[in-house]
């Protein structure tokens, strides 16, 4: 079931490619008088190497290393009518991984993260621009769903060759239900970035997330705290003036887990490589123009980028022969 869910998600997406490919033939189609529509759609493969640390305040600590291999795959659309945009997106991570030790059904582990959203914000391409976003997020944690809601606020300021941004977002949801324990999670999550473009074509991009949340659970001992802080380096450059485009990053994370009762601390560091295809349609011009005037990023990098961080816990404590 899960490699024909995988395949349906790779066929979409290159469905997606190609009617993007078909679109790009009228660009900036008028769907209404003073009205547009653009869009893009992107594909792409992650690893990531991830180690977790448990410390215990005793000599019962012990850390263990997990990885993740992660085709991703996100698309939008964009109307826009004069300042006003109007966006609704689409996400998804299949975050894979993997179990050192032969425990059963955890020697491969699926933590697929996926997201409805949309957007609805002011700009001016020769200025800035300022909005707000909202998104379901859907994670599965070893076959439980847990849903969270996330909405937020944005803004970006346009100079000559340097684009600079940020975001804040409050998020709330389940982290898990098991029946005998659940536990939901709220929290915010807070981004600065910068994009510099070399040339019009190529993007240089430096972002910052951090993050603060709370953990409340059904039993006793099941609050606690996970906060966490990631930086991502990105290039860009558009390769075929049609509106195709090569990406790729690097991203270091660090996630802490603090139960309320105990001396208990879990670290999760995460040091992730990707790359991919996008394609823009609906517009024309340099990758600059295209990414001032499409549609804005609003996935998450620590709900969806990153895997569960109880998922991620649990498979470094396997890993590490703290048992489950």
């Amino acid at each position: 079931m899960i490699g024909k869910l995988k395949l349906s998600a790779g066929a979409a997406a290159l469905a997606l490619l190609v009617a993007g490919g078909i679109s790009s033939a009228q660009a900036a189609d008028v769907i209404d008088e003073g009205c547009t529509l653009s869009g893009a759609v992107g594909i792409g493969y992650m690893f990531d190497w991830q180690k977790g640390d448990f410390d215990f305040g005793s000599e019962d600590s012990f850390d263990g290393d997990a990885d993740w291999n992660t085709p991703f795959g996100e698309a939008g659309g964009l109307v826009t009518c004069g300042g006003f945009n109007v966006q609704a997106d689409f996400a998804y991570y299949n975050h894979q991984g993997d179990a050192d030790i032969g425990l059963g059904k955890l020697e491969d582990v699926d933590a697929d993260n996926s997201h409805f959203g949309g957007a609805l914000f002011w700009r001016d391409p020769s200025y800035a621009a300022l909005g707000v976003t909202g998104s379901w997020v859907n994670q599965d944690v070893f076959s439980k769903d847990s849903d969270v809601f996330r909405v937020g606020v944005f803004g970006e300021f346009y100079l000559d060759n340097i684009t600079l941004g940020g975001s804040v977002h409050y998020f709330n949801g389940e982290l898990v239900d098991f029946g005998v324990f659940s536990a939901d999670q709220d929290g915010f999550e807070l981004a600065a970035y910068g994009r510099y473009y070399a040339t019009p074509d190529l993007s240089l991009m430096l972002r910052g997330d951090f993050l603060l949340s709370q953990i409340d659970g059904s039993n006793q001992g099941g609050d606690g705290d996970v906060d966490g802080w990631a930086i991502t380096g990105e290039a860009e450059y558009l390769a075929w003036d049609k509106g195709l485009s090569v990406f790729g990053g690097v991203r270091y994370a660090q996630r802490s887990l603090e139960p309320d009762q105990g001396d208990q601390e879990l670290d999760i560091d995460d040091t992730q490589v990707y790359a991919g295809l996008k394609f823009y349609f609906g517009q024309d011009g340099s990758l600059m123009d295209r990414q001032r005037t499409g549609v804005v990023d609003n996935t998450s990098t620590f709900l969806e980028k990153l895997p569960n961080v109880l998922t991620s816990s649990i498979l470094a404590q396997a890993n590490g022969g703290g048992g489950i």
